[in-house]
């Protein structure tokens, strides 16, 4: 490929790049104080801004049967819920916390969330809350 050419194909992806708001361009892994202000409006829980703005959060996930066994496949699980570092149980302890109390939220894959709070078959959703 000439210089021009990776000139002009560089140009273009910054062109593109730029012309995607920022907000479009942000990981979705993350609920800020900004986003979760703003819910407020509408949404009186965590659970409910979470459900509000990133509702693939609670997707279950399928746990396979176990090797050997008939029947069938174990129920699905969603997130694990973590609040300020200690294990809070599963997503519907997101209904007990007021959205006004709640700083940020993120999101945590299988094994994001194994690294960060230990082993662990799900993923995991970590609210901090406002001091």
């Amino acid at each position: 490929m000439s210089r021009l050419t990776q000139s002009v194909c560089t140009v273009l992806v910054a062109a593109l790049t730029l012309a995607v708001p920022l907000h479009a361009q942000r990981k979705t892994n993350i609920l800020t104080a900004d986003e979760i202000e703003r819910a407020k409006l509408t949404a009186t829980t965590a659970y409910d801004v979470v459900q509000q703005l990133r509702p693939r959060w609670f997707a279950t996930h399928g746990l396979a049967k176990l090797p050997g066994t008939s029947g069938e496949p174990l129920q699905g699980a969603s997130a694990r819920i973590w609040l300020n570092d200690h294990n809070a149980g599963d997503v519907d302890y997101l209904k007990t916390i007021p959205a006004g109390q709640v700083l940020e939220m993120r999101w945590y894959g299988q094994n994001e969330a194994a690294s960060r709070f230990g082993p662990t078959d799900y993923p995991a959703i970590e609210v901090v809350l406002k001091r």
